[in-house]
């Protein structure tokens, strides 16, 4: 690369390279890669991953992209993406799909990334589906509150509404990822990894007393202050511990297993 470089420094040199090399790709910027792909047609088809036209936007949703780990490389080949809010969603979310559709994510054509937060997830969102990738938005219910969530601003991003944002919870008239296990669920995650001084043992009334305000904090509380010797470090470590209990397809909530079928039929 470095012998690439300084050749395309040298006034009136201009430099192709054609490779399938996944570390020569990695290795510029996005806006310089061309691909080529055969249409449909049989003609091959040029695709630029950048607009010229609309460089300084570019250059603010290419390094949205570079933060969050999203390689060249993935964004040219991976079938379809799926941005989520945080770590909590990264951790526990290729889990989950495992569990429910008998594969991992990567083996179903999926990249998973976080992307810091709710309006993160919104931004890396559009600019794939602006460079023509597949995607799925998957983020809270409650961020239906948030102004960048307006129905117009999803669709002005470029978002299927109906195929391609996924709004954790609100099927069953939850507000975030942590409701939708049950308060059995929880109670055996805590006996398993929070336990409470001896001869005491969680019981699912103790997280039903939490449901209607904002569950996971008042949850990561009460967990904290009573728990003997350990505690979750955070909610997502909190919701990693539970999801690690779960043992059968049928443990995933329904209404993530239907998210994960959903998201495979945009991968396929």
């Amino acid at each position: 690369m470095d012998i690439i470089r300084k050749q395309c420094a040298l006034p009136h040199v201009s430099v192709v390279v054609a490779t399938h090399s996944m570390n020569l790709i990695d290795g510029v910027d996005i806006a310089d890669v061309v691909h080529l792909r055969l249409g449909d047609s049989g003609r091959t088809i040029v695709e630029r991953l950048a607009d010229r036209s609309h460089e300084g936007i570019d250059f603010h949703l290419g390094q949205i992209a570079s933060a969050v780990g999203l390689r060249n490389s993935v964004l040219l080949h991976e079938r379809c993406f799926l941005a989520v809010e945080s770590p909590t969603e990264q951790q526990c979310l290729p889990l989950l799909f495992r569990l429910s559709q008998g594969l991992p994510l990567q083996a179903a054509g999926i990249a998973l990334w976080a992307c810091g937060n709710n309006e993160g997830a919104l931004h890396l969102g559009g600019y794939l589906v602006k460079n023509r990738r597949t995607v799925m938005l998957m983020v809270d219910a409650d961020s239906r509150t948030n102004k960048h969530f307006r129905t117009e601003r999803l669709i002005k991003a470029g978002l299927d509404l109906d195929t391609q944002v996924t709004w954790i919870g609100e099927a069953d008239g939850f507000n975030e990822l942590e409701e939708l296990f049950t308060d059995a669920q929880w109670a055996t995650a805590a006996n398993t990894h929070w336990t409470r001084p001896e001869g005491v043992q969680w019981t699912a009334e103790d997280f039903t007393a939490h449901r209607g305000g904002k569950f996971s904090t008042h949850v990561l509380t009460m967990i904290k202050e009573q728990a003997e010797h350990t505690s979750p470090d955070g909610k997502d470590d909190m919701l990693y511990g539970l999801v690690t209990t779960l043992k059968t397809r049928e443990d995933v909530p329904s209404q993530l297993t239907k998210a994960f079928s959903d998201l495979r039929a945009l991968a396929s």
